[in-house]
């Protein structure tokens, strides 16, 4: 994707004087008209949008403020909306109080979770989490203020942040309404049988959503390669010892208390090499273009995971839309669970549900 081809498309559908958009009570709606640069464009210009009408919601803009922000989000998102399928998105919420504003989304749904962005590793600025509106499954973008701002600064690298963010965030968008075309019904809607599924179903939800997305937007706006190789090197050179502690920490009782936690440590793990590996895929490379990445692999166990991983996802991509089944996303729940019995502790299902581990006497060592 050519960054600048994305910037005249934006710029080209804030120009366009008849183009129908109205302030709403803070918030802003944008419909879909093409312009002349788009209409006369052989290549992805010419792709109707997938942009549906949309509103975009402020949280502590002034009204001025708001309506050139909300002019640059309505253009960015039906330019991108014209090779992302954003058809399933429900709005946008821009916050400079992030933290609250994905607190308060309105989920659809009585639920008592409460979203909370990353803020570890990796610091959060943005998330599209479901909703249900009228009993259909969406997709609601929230992003941080400082972040949306950059669309309105004159600093080129600012621009084209948040335009990647945009990209990936409706990357999102069409990777839920996917999994909702092939499996209705599950997504919010569902109930474990047990906590170990569930764990399992989150790590394999985690790893599949960002590989996806990272593949789908690729490179638009900037290359996030070197930022998700950073992250990835940070996380596997930490997990020995977090999981070290997790072990360590645990004094019997409840096992829930420290397979649940483990479970999350690896899977974040996983998590963060997929946004590496979709972002490599997504933009033809390898990750022999991040010698950086294979060098830290080769001393440790998780090299024998990370080609693995990358392959299964690649392959649940190759049907995209199209699965019949969840035995490919299988692979990814399986697998880090093996990595929990290899690393950590064996672990016995039982039928009713409850399970019993076993704890090694410390870590296995590669």
């Amino acid at each position: 994707m050519n960054f600048q081809a994305l910037r005249r498309l934006e710029m080209a559908s804030r120009t366009k004087q008849d183009q129908p958009s109205h302030l709403l009570e803070g918030t802003w709606m944008e419909a879909d008209t093409a312009s002349p640069e788009e209409e006369s464009s052989s290549d992805w210009r010419s792709n109707p949008s997938t942009c549906p009408d949309f509103v975009v919601s402020f949280r502590g803009y002034e009204q001025d403020a708001a309506e050139r922000l909300g002019a640059e989000i309505g253009g960015a998102l039906r330019s991108l909306g014209r090779i992302i399928d954003i058809a399933g998105l429900d709005g946008v919420t821009v916050a400079y109080d992030y933290d609250d504003a994905l607190a308060q989304l309105d989920r659809g749904y009585e639920t008592s979770f409460v979203l909370e962005r990353t803020n570890d590793v990796a610091i959060g600025i943005a998330m599209t989490p479901s909703v249900l509106r009228n009993d259909v499954l969406k997709s609601h973008i929230v992003i941080s203020g400082d972040i949306a701002d950059g669309l309105l600064d004159a600093d080129d690298d600012r621009q084209r942040g948040i335009v990647h963010t945009l990209a990936h965030e409706s990357a999102h968008v069409e990777t839920t309404a996917a999994w909702d075309r092939c499996f209705p019904g599950e997504l919010l809607r569902t109930s474990y049988r047990s906590n170990l599924d569930a764990w399992r179903s989150q790590v394999m939800s985690a790893c599949w959503d960002e590989y996806s997305a990272c593949r789908i937007c690729g490179d638009i706006g900037y290359d996030p390669v070197p930022g998700y190789a950073q992250t990835f090197l940070k996380v596997l050179s930490e997990i020995d010892g977090n999981v070290d502690n997790l072990v360590a920490g645990f004094e019997g009782g409840n096992a829930d208390t420290l397979v649940g936690p483990v479970f999350g440590a690896f899977g974040n793990l996983m998590k963060f090499a997929c946004y590496l590996q979709g972002a490599l895929a997504g933009a033809g490379r390898s990750r022999d273009d991040v010698p950086e990445v294979t060098t830290a692999l080769a001393s440790s166990w998780f090299d024998r995971y990370f080609d693995r991983l990358a392959i299964a996802c690649a392959e649940i991509f190759e049907e995209f839309g199209r699965w019949t089944d969840k035995s490919k996303f299988d692979v990814i729940s399986d697998m880090v669970e093996e990595i929990v019995e290899e690393r950590v502790a064996r672990i016995w299902s039982h039928e009713d549900g409850t399970y019993s581990i076993f704890i090694h006497r410390g870590l296995a060592r590669a």
